[in-house]
């Protein structure tokens, strides 16, 4: 079944709550970070709450084409990122969605490579 470009931009904004919460606090740099990607989604309010109000029961959900799959990555390493850098409890769980997403390491590193050029 074709899920709707709504559909998938809520999935990826779920995705995106549950790698801020898999520590099980959402720092503000996170949070900050969850609000403008809602706003380019174009999630409601209450699309918002209800993923946010949820985040402990979220399970990544592995998008089904490689351009998502390819901005997912991205945003988690982003999101990684928000204070500076990447520690290494970040970069295991990075590493890990990766691979779920069918990436070795050499492309999460290549990715945080990337990301971090971007980020100075």
């Amino acid at each position: 079944m074709k899920k709707d470009k709504k559909q998938i931009k809520l999935e990826h904004f779920s995705n995106l709550v549950a790698v801020a919460y898999a520590d099980g606090i959402f720092e503000e740099e996170e949070l900050d970070f969850l609000a403008d990607k809602a706003e380019d989604f174009g999630l409601s309010e209450d699309q918002i709450k209800e993923v946010i109000d949820n985040a402990p029961e979220l399970h990544f959900q592995i998008p089904m084409n490689d351009e998502e799959r390819e901005e997912q990555l991205t945003d988690v390493v982003f999101m990684s990122m928000v204070d500076g850098f990447v520690d290494e409890r970040e970069y295991d769980l990075c590493l890990k969605i990766a691979e779920k997403l069918d990436f070795d390491k050499n492309y999460l590193d290549h990715i945080i490579s990337l990301v971090s050029k971007l980020w100075k």
